[in-house]
This record gives C-alpha cells, structure tokens and sequence, in this order.
C-alpha cells in the first residue's frame, strides 16, 4: 500500500512537471521585426540625419526589453524596394519554418524616413503604400505591428485612425490575432526630427515609452494602447509649437481575442531608474557622451520605472522653482532612486529671445552636455522646420548683478564660462591633483572635480576645471575645462578648450581644439581638428585638416587632407582626393572647337570641387605612334552655381602641355628645365543646360591666357582656332560641347 501511495505521488508529480514544461513551450510568443531608416529622399528632398540611427535605437529598445531576438532582427539602412522585398520574404520563410511551439507570431514593421502621400520614398524609388501592406499581410505571422515614422504616412492608414484622433482608451486585453499601424502623422502633416534630441519626435518618444514612461498601470509592462497614448501626447506637446504645425500620431488597430497586446517588459531590462511616486518635473536623461534617453515629465502621485543599460548617465531636473543636475551609475540587476536633492542646483534667471528656433523653452535650459552653449534647436526634415514665435527660455545665472545690458553684452563669453564653472559643487572639489599613475593619487585625493591635475606616468580625473597635465596619458571621464595635454594620448568625455597630445586625442564633444601627432576622435567638433595622420568625427563646424585623411559624417566649414570623407557638406574639401557623399563625383567629357579631345575628373562640393583632366588632339588619339603627339594634364578649383534644372560651373585651371620634343632626358635637363614655359592658365565655363539624376549635358567657353616670353612654347604646341598674338598677354578662346557623368 505504502508503495502505491509513493508511485501515486511520483507520478502525480512527473504529469505536474510535465505539464508545467508544456505550458512553457507553448505560452510564450515569437516576434520577428524589419527596422528599416532611410535617410535619402531622393533629388529635391533634403537628407535627413537620423533615420538609419531612430531605427537602430528602436532596434535596441525592442532587443534589450521587446522579446525581439538578435536572431529574429534585420535592420536596413538606406535600402532599396528589392531589400526590403527580399528581407520580408526572409523572416516568411523563418515563420513558416520555425520548430517552436509559442502559442504565437508576431511581426514588427518599423520604417523611418521620407514619404509622401502614396509611398515611402527609398532614395529617388517609391514604394506604394498598397504595395507594402500587401507585402506585410503576406508575411504569415499572427499578429502584424507597423510603426511608420515618416511625413504622410497617415494615408498608409486610409481607414478607421487615418484622421487626427486623441488617444483611445487604455484597457488590459491580450490579443491573439490582427493588425495595429501606428504613424507618427496624420494624411496632411510633416513628421519632424530635430538636432537637439538627435532623432524623431515621435520615435524619441516611442522609445522611451517602451523603456517605461508609457506604463500608466505601473505594471512594468507597456502595452500597445499605452504605448500610443503616450507617444500621441509627448510628440503633439513637443511639436505644437513648430513652424511646420502640431504633428498627430494616427492609428488603425484591428485586433481580436481575449487580451492586451503587450510591446515591452520594463523588469527584463538590465538596469532599472526608478523616479519616485513624489518626484515631479522635466527629468532629462543623458548617457556618458552626452546623447539624449529619455525626457518626461512628471507629474506626482505616479511612479516610474525606466528600463535602461548598466551605465553612466547624467541627470537635469527642472521644476516650478529650481533646477538641478547630476551624475549616476546603474548597476547591472539593480534598482536606482534617482534622490533629487542629491542634485546640485543651478540658478537661472528668465529672458526673452527673438527667432530663437526651439519649440520648447524648457530644452535650451540646460544642455547637459553643453552649459557653456546657448544653441538654437534646427528641426529635421522628415520635414526639417524651426518655431517662428518669440519664445521664453531660461538660461544660467552666474552671479547677482545689476550690470547693464551693454557690460552683458561685452563679457557674454566671460559669463559662459563663469556659468559652466558654477556647476561644479566646490564642497566636492580639489585645487590640485597630483598622481603617479592613473587611479593613484599622491595629493588631492579623489574628488569628483579638480581644478589642475598632473600625473607624472598619467592622470586620472572626473572634471577637470582648468588644466590637466601628465607624461604620458590624461585621462578625463565627464568634462574637461581649459586644456588637456599629454606626451602619448588623451581622453575626455566633453572637452571645453584644448586636447593636446604626442600622439592622439579621443573625446566625446569637443569645444575648441584637438592638436595631436598622430590622429583625432571626437564626436561633434566646434573648432580645429587637427592631426598628422587622420581626424575622425560625427560633426564639424569648423576646420579638420590633417596629413593624410579626414571623416566626418557631416561639415560645415572647411576639410584639408590627401583624402578627405564626408557623408555631408556644407563647406568646402581640398584634397588630392574628396568623397562627399552629398557633393559631386564626376566623369566628363569635352570637345573644343580646336579639335581637343578632353576627359576629366570633378570630386568635392558645390562650393568648391577640385577638377582633374587630360587632352588630346582628336587626330592624335587613334594613331597607334605620333613622335610629335602632344598630351595637356591640367588641374584646378571650381564652383557649382544651381538653377532649376540647369548648372553653372566656374573652374580655374592649370595646364601644362607635354611633347617629347622638348621635355628633358636627364636629371641635369630636368633641373635646368624651364616649366612655367609650358605652363597654360585657363578659364572654364560650362552651362549644364540640362541637369539629371545620373548625366548633364552641357556647353561652354574656355579662355587660355598667353603671358609673352613666358609661356610661349606652350602654344607653339598647341593649336588654337581663335585669338591673337599682338599683345603682351593675350587670349584664346574656344567653345566646347560635352557631358558629365555623375
């Protein structure tokens, strides 16, 4: 009897586990998602600058706190129609195949980028909307999510939620089966990105709702319904007072079954910032280098919980009578209280400011990365717009003064520094840090600011307020004020003044200068970038000169270098060699009426290009051997002048005409030689009457200029139709027929 009892319980036991495992396997949910950003709209539309990262941010959300595997996830940066096609047909095939016994499939759309009121726009290709539901709808998962960020895209809706709606309600069902499109705009409105948060508005905000603003039950889950309740207020209250007008996140959800669908778990994320049910206010929250995470405001009675990555953050809070900032560290598998008044307050004082281009006062405040600063919003185009209103903001208060608005005026650099210097807590701070390596300090201790820092092998310091110095590497985490200099290398994450280094510098923003031997890194650089072998950075507004290469992802101002790289350019690029991805990269064509035959190279920006090029005489080009054939290389600078569909361009030229007939055959010939003889200067103008996509077709004017007893052996060997020889400098002129390939 005793054994028939235990063999009851043990299988009792094995069918409870049994059905545990099974309950397991088949109660979860298998997502896939595409996450595409397209940052080319094609000729005439402008480039937008955060798409490709909005979707590899909405990527990371989704990975870290979505359910959506590494495995399950493709993420597409300016991509074709074909691209897509064939991605979608990837993630069918892996659906179709799959061997898991989820109890569903889901499916995530997620585009940001260029449309207009019948597709997405993927450079200068469209995709119809009708086409890309079909394509989605064939994807044979249960339920399907799209998320389009995008001018228009309301009318990828066309039904119920295709109008300027208020959020709907918020319930607690968990759906089976069905569709839900969200578009961060209405049939008839612009979607917007701006500079100051370095995204869209409405994936900002979608991203930070799915982290945790957006749980409204305090659940730490963020279901569908508050995911769009929150992401319709926070991107209208951000966009309302835009000049390209309020912006209203659509929908149209058709979903069936038994429950809620939820997007994200808050307690699976590494880390956890919990904001108190008491705490109010404008929270802003930024990583190490400075970039925005989230912004909410709060209100309290509410608490909230932010799923984020174990990291360094730093923190603004600003409220009815005070702000305060700071920095925190989230540990991996923990929960952070953010104690605001364990903040350092700032005092501000109210103004007003005529065209400032922010559409919220409150974000030109405080820039954590940036006190110093007081830099107007620009607005992205998806579209890119600025706020037209007078606006009020407030800014740093650096001490109590009556001076007048003129003394103001005068000591306004003064003042931003003295401002930025006020939030360093001097209770925190030592005069003089001395260490012998990095880590190990032999007076000073280890506070969190230090006004000099020196290190005999290297130094190691939080903030630096005026100069940190070391043999060989300096080494600053937050912020560095004044200069930075070291015999090998140097690192900071913000810098306000100079980096000096042996061999190279690293930094996260940069106000000022980076000076080194070898190469410079830095994220956004307002001022020099200069180095021996290569700079690299996101943004520069200024100068980035080095010995051999310069990147940038985006310039305005000046690049000099061998090589020089840029995805876009509002400046200028002198070098051997310039790739702009926005700029030109040309291959022309010319023939003149005296019988040359010339090709040529065109590579940098509108604003100024370089122009290499080779000519012949036309005659000369098929005989197989001439002894008397004469080649002209030339070299010069030119400009691009747009109108319509047609283009100017205005080139300064240098040719130097060869023909073995007189060039030197020793080395004492060559030092003897007399080159300026053979030296052309010329003018070229070239009207592109009609300017394409890929080929311009166009006519001009060319005049070479003969400077008597100077270079007069350079046209003994060239023929020129028309001209005279009477003067001392004369000209030459000739018309040509051509076209370029771009």
């Amino acid at each position: 009897m005793k054994k028939l009892i235990l063999m009851t319980i043990a299988l009792l036991s094995l069918t409870q586990a049994f059905a545990a495992a099974t309950e397991e396997n088949t109660s979860g949910v298998d997502r896939y998602a595409v996450y595409i950003g397209s940052n080319k709209g094609g000729k005439g539309r402008e480039q937008l600058l955060y798409a490709g990262s909005d979707a590899q941010n909405f990527q990371k959300a989704m990975a870290e706190i979505g359910g959506v595997s590494d495995a399950n996830s493709y993420i597409l940066i300016d991509p074709t129609k074909e691209a897509i096609d064939d991605t979608l047909n990837k993630i069918s095939l892996k659906i179709t195949n799959s061997q898991s016994h989820a109890k569903r499939s889901e499916f995530i759309f997620y585009y940001s980028g260029h449309s207009d009121e019948n597709a997405l726009l993927l450079g200068d290709i469209p995709y119809d909307y009708s086409a890309l539901k079909a394509a989605i709808t064939e994807v044979p998962s249960d339920i399907h999510v799209v998320i389009l960020d995008s001018c228009y895209s309301g009318n990828f809706i066309r039904t119920k939620g295709g109008q300027k709606r208020k959020p709907f309600l918020i319930d607690d069902s968990s759906v089976v089966t069905g569709h839900a499109y969200l578009s961060s705009s209405s049939t008839n409105e612009y979607s917007q990105e701006s500079d100051e948060i370095e995204s869209s508005y409405f994936t900002n905000a979608m991203i930070t709702g799915l982290r945790g603003a957006a749980d409204a039950s305090g659940d730490n889950k963020v279901t569908l319904n508050e995911l769009y309740s929150y992401a319709f207020n926070d991107t209208l209250s951000k966009t309302e007072s835009s000049k390209a007008g309020p912006q209203h996140p659509n929908y149209n959800i058709t979903l069936v079954g038994s429950g809620d669908l939820i997007l994200s778990d808050i307690s699976s994320g590494e880390a956890m910032l919990s904001l108190s049910k008491d705490a109010k206010g404008k929270f802003i929250i930024r990583n190490a280098e400075g970039k925005l995470i989230s912004e909410i405001n709060k209100v309290a009675g509410q608490p909230i919980f932010m799923a984020l990555p174990a990291a360094q953050y730093s923190a603004i809070i600003i409220d009815e009578y005070s702000t305060k900032q700071g920095y925190f560290i989230l540990e991996k598998d923990q929960i952070y209280v953010l104690d605001q008044n364990s903040l350092t307050s700032i005092k501000r004082k109210s103004n007003r400011v005529r065209g400032n281009t922010s559409d919220d006062a409150d974000d030109d405040i405080l820039p954590i990365d940036d006190l110093d600063e007081r830099k107007p919003a620009r607005r992205g185009s998806r579209r890119r717009y600025d706020t037209e209103e007078e606006i009020s903001v407030i800014s740093i208060e650096p001490s109590e003064s009556s001076e007048s608005s003129e003394e103001k005026s005068e000591s306004k650099k003064e003042d931003q520094f003295i401002s930025f210097f006020e939030t360093f807590n001097s209770r925190n701070m030592t005069y003089f840090h001395m260490s012998a390596v990095p880590g190990v300090s032999i007076t000073g201790g280890e506070k969190e600011y230090s006004l000099f820092s020196m290190g005999l092998v290297g130094a190691l310091d939080t903030n630096v307020c005026a100069l940190q110095w070391s043999n060989i590497m300096s080494v600053t985490t937050h912020n560095m004020i004044g200069g930075q200099m070291s015999g090998i290398f140097n690192t900071a994450g913000q810098v306000y003044g100079v980096q000096a280094a042996g061999l190279f510098n690293t930094s996260g923003n940069v106000n000022g200068g980076q000076f080194s031997g070898l190469f410079n890194v830095g994220k956004k650089v307002n001022g020099i970038q200069t180095a021996g072998l290569f700079n690299v950075a996101n943004e520069i507004n200024g100068v980035q000169t080095a010995g051999l290469f310069n990147y940038a992802k985006e310039v305005s101002g000046v690049q000099i270098g061998l090589i020089n790289y840029a995805e876009k350019s509002n400046g200028i690029a002198i070098g051997l060699i310039n790739i702009i991805k926005d700029g030109m990269h040309h291959v022309g064509f010319n023939w003149d009426s005296n019988g040359m035959f010339d090709v040529f190279l065109q590579s940098g920006t509108k604003n100024l290009f370089i122009t290499f090029g080779a000519a012949m005489d036309r005659r000369d080009i098929f005989e197989k051997y001439n002894e008397n054939r004469t080649v002209i290389l030339y070299s010069g600078l030119g400009t691009e002048l747009r109108f319509g569909f047609s283009s100017l361009d205005f080139e300064v030229l240098f040719k130097s005409v060869y023909n073995q007939d007189y060039m030197p055959t020793t080395y004492q010939e060559f030092k003897e030689f007399n080159f300026a003889s053979i030296m052309i200067p010329s003018f070229r103008f070239t009207l592109n009457i009609l300017s394409m996509n890929h080929l311009d077709l166009g006519l001009g004017l060319s005049l070479d200029i003969q400077n008597k007893g100077t270079n007069d052996r350079a046209f003994d060997y060239t023929y020129h139709r028309w001209g005279s020889d009477n003067g001392e400098t004369n000209l030459y002129p000739a018309v040509f027929l051509g076209f370029k390939i771009k």
